[in-house]
């Protein structure tokens, strides 16, 4: 039954990578389509840069253009800007309390923390008081008609567009982002976004409307783009994703640029970003501070140099055309992803067989509902089946022990492929989808393949009693400590933002590989020696051959991981795959060559004691 089982899997398995393969060629005819990339200087560090230097905003803008910007991003306005701009004069509460008690008059009939706005300019703060979550109230101060807001909100309250300044920055030649200012209950939410703004890129850590109106916000959204910002997921992006036309953007925070980042280093980023991750929007913040040099000089340095940089990969430099889909008429068919999906399910049959008697069907429900758990009823959840069947295969299934590492990574490819075909939509490669369930990816399968072992050897119960008799030494206590240590690692480094970050020596490592082609995992350059250290007669007695082979799985497990990154281009995804396996199985073959003497000679040791 088992052989039966197993062949219709691997006919079923070979059958779907026909569907897999055409979903796979729509995606690399949408990835080989040349795109812009958009250079925007942020607005507001523009200005105080502009301040710094006693420039003129917009003719520093021009000057940034004419080194390769395209964009500039200007904010919001707020009462507190109004007032800089001398549009309306600005008083609290208790200001304007204490200046009347210390006139001798009455004090107004305000509360010490309102914000009272009069406008300078007619009609100055119509907007303000349009968009104000509760509307303002008439107060007359010392014989002056003034709008009273309650609470301290100078800094905080949107008062739309400035008008003046987007003309003369479209009059530059830049293109115009707008960044629209979120807090909870605004109103007439998208009624004054200016209509010179291609591209809304939203402040803070929510889309403006959310929750309370998103299908405003969503109308507003339509005709232009809408950035989803790379490590700050806003609240709000969800709702607008497959609504509204999104594009990724990666921005660096003042204080981290000003102190920690040289501009070549921001731009290394930036081009990594663009060419392996979908970035559209380069977002650029202009030095402030003169830690790292000149401040000036390095803006000029980073625009230029970046500008140069993503023209030498292909890409042209501009904000994406209005009303074009990114990624031209990409839309993989549903048919052929259901078709493909058949793949992953035979992938998962064979798995199952793997394990000794009911084990395995145990392995595969629990799989497949981990999968739906994490996804629902969607082909992410087959997806994330994949990235955590195939890793497992090629170290589990029957064969002949030669071959076995190429075989396993065969099989992690065709895994990978499949997982592709089917989790791949436009906004999964736009980035703004992300894949769901990513942590168990690294963490099941090497879990997996440690019991699968134990099972090997013998029955779940009979390790239970042998495990509460066992007397604990210091030495197996040592070796568990360590690899739970090991296994925590793999976790904590996981993502853009890990909890751990990288040695001064992987990242000089990283930076090396980086220069000749698609920086390889780590994961992968140190899993891939000890499973070719398990296989071989240096691996050891039958524990610590199995610990071998579970580093070994985490690294096939990360060649999914990496095309689980549907927003990095497949042939990335691949030439870094390829590089890992290379690298990982020289320095396996050279780790067995070392060991196997060495092995030889502590056991005629240990003999001849």
């Amino acid at each position: 039954m088992r052989r039966r089982v197993r062949a219709a899997a691997w006919l079923l398995l070979a059958a779907s990578l026909l569907p897999a393969g055409l979903l796979l060629a729509q995606r690399l005819a949408a990835e080989g389509a040349a795109r812009p990339v958009a250079l925007i200087l942020d607005g507001d560090a523009l200005e105080e840069q502009a301040r710094l230097l006693g420039r003129d905003p917009v003719d520093l803008a021009a000057h940034y253009r004419s080194l390769g910007a395209s964009a500039v991003a200007v904010y919001e306005d707020t009462p507190e800007t109004l007032a800089a701009k001398g549009r309306i004069a600005l008083l609290r509460g208790a200001d304007a309390i204490a200046a009347a008690v210390a006139a001798g008059a009455p004090p107004p009939d305000v509360p010490a923390h309102a914000t009272l706005v009069r406008d300078l300019v007619p009609d100055a703060s119509e907007v303000l008081r349009a968009k104000a979550p509760t509307p303002p109230t008439r107060v007359e101060v010392a014989g002056q008609a003034w709008w009273a807001f309650p609470g301290d909100v100078a800094e905080l309250l949107p008062a739309g567009p400035d008008a003046a300044t987007i003309d003369a920055y479209a009059a530059a030649g830049l293109d115009v982002v707008y960044r629209p200012r979120s807090v909870p209950g605004v109103r007439n939410v998208g009624a004054f976004l200016p209509d010179a703004a291609t591209v809304l890129v939203h402040e803070g850590q929510t889309v403006a409307g959310y929750p309370h109106a998103m299908d405003a916000t969503l109308r507003a959204a339509q005709g232009r783009w809408t950035a989803f910002v790379e490590n700050n997921p806003q609240a709000g992006i969800a709702q607008l994703r497959g609504r509204a036309p999104i594009l990724r953007l990666l921005s660096f925070e003042q204080a981290y640029l000003d102190l920690r980042l040289p501009p070549s280093e921001v731009i290394d980023k930036f081009v990594l970003a663009a060419t392996e991750r979908n970035v559209a929007l380069l977002y650029l913040r202009p030095y402030l501070q003169n830690v790292q040099g000149d401040a000036f000089a390095n803006t000029e340095a980073l625009v230029s140099g970046l500008a140069a940089a993503v023209r030498a990969e292909g890409f042209a430099i501009g904000t994406p055309e209005l009303g074009r889909q990114a990624l031209g008429d990409y839309a993989p068919p549903a048919a052929l992803r259901a078709l493909a999906s058949v793949g992953v399910a035979a992938g998962l049959a064979l798995l199952a067989t793997a394990f000794p008697g009911a084990w395995g069907a145990l392995v595969a429900a629990a799989l497949a509902a981990l999968g739906l758990l994490a996804a629902g009823l969607d082909f992410g959840a087959v997806a994330l089946v994949a990235a955590l069947t195939f890793p497992l295969l090629g170290y589990v299934l029957p064969g002949p022990r030669r071959g076995t590492f190429w075989r396993a990574a065969a099989l992690s490819l065709v895994g990978a492929a499949l997982l592709a075909a089917v989790g791949s939509d436009r906004d999964a490669v736009l980035g703004v989808a992300p894949f769901r369930g990513v942590a168990a990816t690294l963490v099941v399968p090497p879990a997996l393949y440690v019991a699968w072992a134990l099972l090997q050897a013998r029955g779940a119960f009979a390790w239970l009693r042998d495990g509460w008799r066992l007397q604990v030494r210091l030495g197996p206590v040592v070796v568990v400590i360590v690899a739970a240590a090991a296994f925590a690692l793999v976790v904590l480094r996981r993502g853009n933002t890990p909890l751990i970050g990288a040695s001064e020596l992987e990242l000089q490592v990283r930076a090396l590989l980086s220069e000749a082609f698609a920086r390889p995992r780590f994961k992968e350059l140190l899993g891939h020696p000890l499973a070719v250290v398990g296989l071989s007669e240096a691996g050891g007695p039958p524990w610590l051959r199995a610990g071998l082979m579970a580093g070994g799985v985490v690294a096939q497990a990360s060649i999914l991981n990496s095309f689980a990154h549907y927003h990095t281009p497949l042939l990335v995804s691949l030439e870094r795959t390829g590089v890992a396996l290379a690298l990982g199985f020289g320095l396996g073959t050279l780790a067995v060559v070392v060991l196997r003497p060495t092995v030889a000679w502590v056991r005629r040791r240990l003999a001849a004691a």
